[in-house]
């Protein structure tokens, strides 16, 4: 029902481009300790962040000039391709002596890691985002940790029927649960849309686009197993048929299962709208927070139950708005199957 084994043979996003620097940066994922730091030509690099002598973290050691890494207990150093080149107490060193270095890649703003075998990483397998550097699109972005299980939020974002009740008074309004959703599968992606016309503007809405009464609302939200996510807003007046009075978001999610049942929730939020104006991008940076925070807090509230009944699961009953979280269950565990 809810699986933690997660496919490693994919792209997974380990950061921002903004947390990666010429300090070293340690971040769980999928389980293992990777070391994140730049070299001097910016280019970012992903080490095994534990040093093949005797498992000391490499983020406690030292980055040199030279971008090498000198491990912090007995001063062995790396070279950014994971080959260690000197070792203090010997003269020699063994070929063997080197840390597995991760394939990244870096466009739009994130930074991709690849976890399985570096000979499948293939950059053109990583689906587009390009709203989060384009010129005519503002953008907001944070990481939020989170303790349960990756799985639990990649289906919260799949059920968005949850807005109208975990989101009040913020992005949801009445009705939207009760509005049909179409749920589609093709290529690989999971698609759940929902059409609203007619709807209530919510408050976060009549904030920042200054929408208000009744408006026509698009959403539809993709799901690229197994860790991304883009939720496509509009908005406009209702019945309005001039497209140049539509205002829209592109939410993207990027869920990163970190040690055990923990996750890195990186997100980012971009608009069309109003993209000069500092006032509505600090209400974009608080509020999606805000609202990306509810989703955090229902699934550790669902995670402290359902790790308490492992290896079993309490009965649940699935509902028609399902399909595409139950879509999602069965693709994250083709992939796992696949790979063993």
């Amino acid at each position: 029902m809810y699986p933690k084994k997660y496919p490693r043979n994919q792209w997974y996003v380990a950061a921002h481009s903004e947390d990666v620097g010429r300090q070293l940066l340690s971040r769980w994922l999928l389980d293992e300790p990777v070391c994140l730091y730049r070299t001097s030509e910016n280019a970012p690099v992903a080490l095994a962040d534990r040093c093949i002598h005797r498992q000391m973290p490499l983020s406690k050691g030292r980055l040199g000039d030279d971008d090498t890494i000198e491990c912090g207990y007995h001063g062995t150093v790396y070279r950014t391709d994971g080959q260690a080149e000197r070792i203090p107490s010997q003269p020699n060193v063994p070929r063997a002596c080197r840390v597995h270095r991760f394939p990244l890649f870096e466009k739009w703003g994130l930074v991709w890691i690849w976890m399985g075998k570096p000979e499948l990483a293939d950059p053109a397998r990583i689906p587009g985002h390009h709203w989060l550097t384009d010129p005519g699109w503002a953008t907001v972005r944070g990481t939020l940790p989170m303790k349960a299980r990756a799985q639990l939020l990649n289906e919260n974002l799949l059920d968005l029927s949850h807005l109208e009740f975990l989101h009040a008074g913020s992005i949801g309004t009445a009705k939207i649960a009760k509005t049909p959703i179409t749920t589609d599968f093709d290529d690989g992606v999971v698609r759940v849309s929902r059409p609203m016309y007619s709807i209530d503007c919510p408050p976060f809405f009549t904030k920042t686009m200054g929408l208000s009464g009744v408006i026509d609302r698009g959403q539809v939200a993709e799901f690229f197993p197994p860790a991304f996510h883009i939720t496509h807003v509009s908005a406009k007046p209702a019945g309005d048929l001039d497209e140049s009075r539509k205002c829209e978001q592109k939410a993207i999610h990027c869920v990163t299962p970190a040690r055990g049942n923990t996750t890195h929730y990186f997100w980012c939020h971009a608009r069309n709208y109003k993209i000069d104006d500092p006032e509505i991008n600090a209400l974009m940076q608080h509020g999606m927070e805000m609202v990306f925070k509810q989703d955090v807090e229902a699934s550790e509230a669902i995670e402290e139950i359902i790790s308490n009944y492992e290896p079993d699961h309490p009965i649940e009953l699935n509902f028609k708005v399902d399909a595409g979280a139950l879509q999602a269950r069965r693709l994250m565990d083709q992939l796992v199957a696949a790979e063993q």
